[in-house]
């Protein structure tokens, strides 16, 4: 259907009148709850922007990374690891430790920090640059390590070393910061909090040994370019749910063929959201709902028809799906009198150079239609559907009304705007007022030909190798190129492309150039002639000098390779986004409803909603958020209603005073006073799944047990169960000591209770004495926790679970004693991995700082 569709679109593209209303675009939403994931600049902006230091800085970055994504199997598409940070943000989440290590890379080199991609033993990593250091954040396990003072973050190098400090007892060991110096761990020498499972140190030092480092100096791994757009017509709306809508194939895009969540579905990570389009087909609202209108006539009954007999009628509508397409559902009622009448419905995820047809029908019919498409637009972020009406004899012989185009995507669950208890500032915005065409293809194989007009002596591998470009010059010392063809219906405005480019080769060469004369005349914008590490540039040319009146524009990328090898010069990937006039006036108003839940003393939760009318940008604006903790967001609307006359906006209820913003808290612990000290208890433990205790050790070895039940967390453990009565621990520090708290490390034997959902019915309380005879209580353990309680400072494991957990015990003013006595009543088999009194516990107020996009810096 290639060519001859081709010339119509191109009559039609050029032929648009000018005058049209209703659409906004480049919609911008964010709150002062989570970072603004737009594009690349906001991201930064928003996240770091209120820090100074590079040490802030990287340690904000190193929050979000974590809270953005889980350590699953990655996502790949276009053969390689998505490692665009803007991309997995808003749509994916799927992230190995090579995958996270290259999005780091790439968002600490736009933040102007120089970095490095290291492979170590069975693992991957990367670090930055600062201070006159190099330092190392591993977003795969969420771990940070300082050197031994405690206060800079330490390098890959460094993790290996043999040190020692007095945490080691003065004991060098390779691996010693690693061991001992972990900021997110459990303790020194024990686990990770925020891995994917029960990660101990002494297993990740083993990943940093010196023989087993491989710095990868020709690569980064990395990838940016991406920008989330949000256009809306009238009539138009998004919904974006932040839990899944369902397991079948229309809400996915697949990942090895597999639905991406089937590797991990205990993290939730992906969720799911819906377009509503209904275009308005009346005569004064076609223009406003449709991209691209050749011979019809809208009728006032809101029927289209054809202008004329004998020639096509055509309406082309895109959907921007702002997150990946998963699939569509196309509904339209049709009617054709004549067998010599015809309707035709295409999509087009290639801008309009290819067309698939999903309805083809002659008359006569009546009939309305509904056609679910998956394959033909799973994994697009635009898509095109035409509706082309012809007539033999009488044009409203054929007529089609009623059109509406249902898009599911698929977004990223961790990463969308959010809410927290109390008060949150919400921004909307808008960008500049041009809608856009971007075009981003696979390169592998033969993929890419479906975009391009025009190549020569180019060659793709079948399968990218992710580590070197996978499309390059066939014959050596020849010119080789695409040519990629953009055409828009209104004037184009503003132009960027590029994409990631590999030149090794001494003589070879990467150029980027376009033209807006058909290809009599080009101008490069770009050239790569470096040959210097890493091997694997980013670049985007912008060009803002467009011609008068441009509605096309020719994009060449070329490459010439020296005789020494043609796959040393070679391209990666590419993109290319072409801005153009809007249909209409740059605002209209907009409706932004943000739904949650509130989470009540009981756990039970009621749900709110807040429906905000935007009638001028920028528009800053609040909503308060009750409850006890912080919300579960359920969805955010946004829509450009044609009529909102009767809608109520503002909360969903009459409450709307419910308090302040919660503050998080950094916490730090002191030393643990009971390290090493002797202790008796007065049951014989279970010893279930091996939570023995022969030597009388375990409880005071200095090592907390980690954060996630079964597999082999009992083996660290003393285990109680409700059969043998309350067990009473009692340490003796030897002498009296000033206690500022204490903690007591508990784990599931069975069953595997969440303090984050309020299950546990355990009890411990804590007890202190000085001559061991006379026991004062100090108080009980919370083992039921709230989200707002949990420091900023704790990782939190992958899958957000407590179902393992250090409780801290704080006390008012500190207390005086040589023995300390933990009670515990068991209401299941259950283990202690440690118990713990603190010369102190620091805790002080922190702000996330997030910046709203009209702060400055």
């Amino acid at each position: 259907m290639r060519n001859g569709i081709l010339a119509a679109v191109i009559a039609v593209l050029v032929g648009i009148p000018g005058a049209l209303r209703g659409q906004v675009c480049n919609i911008r939403v964010v709150t002062d709850a989570s970072p603004d994931c737009h594009d690349m600049e906001s991201f930064l902006l928003s996240a770091t922007g209120a820090w100074s230091t590079p040490k802030d800085r990287c340690w904000a970055l190193f929050y979000w990374v974590h809270i953005g994504r889980r350590q699953t199997s990655p996502m790949i598409f276009h053969g390689v690891e998505v490692t665009d940070p803007i991309r997995q943000f808003n749509d994916f989440g799927y992230t190995m430790c090579s995958t996270v290590a290259g999005m780091n890379c790439a968002l600490w080199h736009n933040m102007g920090l120089p970095v490095r991609f290291w492979d170590v033993t069975l693992h991957t990593v990367s670090e930055c640059f600062y201070d006159g250091r190099w330092h190392m954040y591993d977003n795969s396990m969420s771990a940070l390590y300082t050197l031994c003072d405690r206060q800079t973050i330490a390098g890959v190098e460094d993790l290996g070393a043999v040190q020692t400090c007095q945490l080691s007892g003065g004991r060098s060991e390779i691996g010693h910061v690693v061991k001992y110096h972990c900021l997110t761990a459990t303790s020194p020498n024990g686990f990770l909090t925020g891995a994917d499972c029960a990660r101990d140190l002494d297993q990740e030092s083993r990943c940093f040994r010196p023989n087993g480092l491989k710095l990868r100096t020709y690569y980064n791994n990395w990838d940016w370019g991406h920008r989330y757009i949000l256009n809306l017509h009238q009539g138009e709306s998004y919904t974006r749910y932040y839990y899944s809508l369902g397991d079948s194939r229309e809400y996915f895009v697949p990942n090895r063929g597999k639905d991406p969540e089937s590797a991990n579905p205990r993290y939730h990570i992906r969720a799911n959201g819906v377009w509503e389009f209904k275009p308005l087909l009346t005569p004064d609202g076609l223009a406003r709902s449709a991209y691209i209108v050749s011979n019809v006539t809208a009728l006032s009954s809101g029927m289209v028809c054809p202008g004329q007999s004998g020639k096509p009628g055509e309406i082309v509508f895109k959907i921007t799906s702002a997150n990946i397409a998963t699939s569509q559902i196309i509904r339209a009622k049709i009617r054709m009198q004549s067998s010599d009448d015809h309707v035709t419905i295409a999509v087009s995820t290639t801008a309009g150079t290819n067309w698939r047809i999903v309805y083809d029908q002659a008359g006569p019919v009546d009939e309305t239609i509904k056609k679910l498409l998956i394959d033909e637009v799973n994994g697009q972020y635009e898509i095109f559907i035409k509706f082309i009406l012809q007539a033999n004899k009488d044009p409203e012989a054929v007529g089609i009304s009623d059109i509406s185009i249902e898009t599911r995507t698929m977004l990223n669950a961790k990463m969308q705007p959010q809410l927290r208890l109390g008060l949150n500032t919400v921004f909307v915005d808008l960008g500049e007022p041009s809608d856009c065409i971007v075009i981003w293809p696979d390169l592998q194989g033969d993929s890419y030909r479906q975009f391009i007009i025009e190549e020569h002596n180019i060659a793709s591998e079948k399968e990218h190798a992710g580590w070197r470009g996978v499309m390059f010059a066939q014959k050596p010392d020849s010119e080789a190129f695409t040519v990629y063809r953009v055409q828009c219906p209104r004037p184009i405005t503003g132009l960027v492309y590029g994409g990631r480019f590999y030149n090794r080769a001494a003589g070879g060469e990467i150029r980027l150039s376009h033209s807006f004369d058909g290809g009599k005349t080009w101008q490069t914008d770009w050239t790569l002639t470096d040959t210097s590490q890493p091997w694997d540039v980013i670049h985007y040319a912008t060009v803002r000098d467009i011609a008068p009146d441009s509605h096309e524009v020719l994009l060449k990328y070329s490459l010439r390779a020296p005789q020494a090898g043609p796959m040393a010069c070679s391209i990666y990937s590419v993109r290319m986004e072409v801005r153009h006039q809007a249909t209409g006036p740059t605002f209209e108003p907009l409706d932004v409803t943000f739904t949650w839940d509130e989470v009540q003393s009981d756990r039970s939760r009621i749900t709110r909603s807040h429906r905000q009318r935007i009638d001028h940008v920028p528009m800053r604006y609040t909503i308060n958020v009750g409850g006890v903790d912080h919300p579960i967001v359920k969805s955010l609307r946004i829509e450009c209603p044609i009529n909102s006359k009767g809608t109520h906006h503002g909360y969903s209820d009459t409450r709307s005073g419910l308090g302040q913003r919660v503050t998080d808290v950094w916490q730090e612990l002191g030393r643990n006073l009971l390290i090493g000290k002797s202790y008796k208890i007065n049951v014989e433990p279970t010893g279930a799944w091996g939570a023995d205790d022969p030597e009388g050790r375990k409880l005071t070895d200095g090592v907390v047990g980690p954060n996630y039940a079964g597999g082999t967390s009992m083996r660290y453990a003393v285990g109680f169960d409700e059969k043998n009565g309350p067990a009473e621990i009692t340490v003796d520090m030897q002498q009296p000591q000033q206690i500022a708290g204490f903690g007591i490390h508990i784990t599931a034997g069975w069953p595997w209770w969440d303090a984050l959902k309020g299950e546990v019915r355990d009890e411990v309380e804590v007890w202190t004495s000085l001559d061991g005879q006379t026991f004062a209580r100090q108080g009980i353990f919370n083992l039921n926790l709230w989200r707002r309680e949990i420091p900023i400072n704790h990782m939190l494991p992958d899958d957000e679970t407590a179902q393992g957990w250090n409780y801290i015990l704080r006390l008012s003013s500190p207390v005086t004693a040589q023995f300390v006595r933990f009670r515990i009543t068991a209401r299941r088999s259950l283990g202690v991995t440690e118990v713990q009194a603190f010369d102190r516990i620091d805790v002080r107020p922190f702000d996330l700082r997030i910046l709203l996009p009209d702060e400055s810096p």
